[in-house]
């Protein structure tokens, strides 16, 4: 009769442990690859929502850790695509039916092309944030990091552009 009880509470304890690990688990955002937008698009459009970063960068590192901790990032996930892209990688990526590439500028620097185009005209900084609506135009561009407040905002704008999109006919 003891061990039965032992089991039966080493089972629950099992099970409550696993739902614990599966909510820390979960409590993570996982960015979508950004060669992989096009198709997730075509499925589901909603808007994009793009972090430019290099691995170098010390407040692109600093931005990436605010938003896995940023509870309000978490519970809007759902309404668009996040990508953090690498803007010195060196994959020939397609996006929107063009093709872009790395593109050096010495002997061991150089961007990626879709980077520069995200980013626009002007000065490419770091990290930079790109949202894009679902017909993948530009709604905003921010260079620098964005403070938690003004992230907030923009994840409210995401929210109002979620929702006036499922009103429409």
């Amino acid at each position: 009769m003891m061990i039965a009880r032992l089991r039966k509470c080493r089972s629950i304890l099992l099970v409550v442990t696993s739902l614990f690990m599966s909510v820390i688990c979960q409590a993570q955002i996982e960015p979508s690859v950004i060669s992989k937008i096009d198709s997730l698009m075509a499925m589901e459009s909603k808007p994009v929502l793009i972090l430019l970063s290099t691995d170098w960068c010390q407040y692109c590192r600093m931005q990436k850790n605010q938003i896995r901790k940023n509870e309000d990032f978490l519970e809007k996930a759902d309404l668009f695509y996040y990508v953090e892209f690498d803007a010195e990688s060196d994959e020939t990526i397609s996006f929107q039916g063009k093709d872009y590439a790395f593109k050096p500028t010495g002997k061991n620097t150089g961007t990626h092309e879709l980077a520069r185009a995200l980013n626009g005209p002007g000065t490419l900084a770091f990290p930079t944030w790109v949202l894009l609506d679902r017909n993948y135009q530009v709604l905003f561009r921010h260079g620098g990091v964005l403070p938690p407040d003004q992230l907030g905002e923009l994840l409210n704008a995401i929210g109002d552009i979620s929702a006036s999109d499922l009103q429409m006919p």
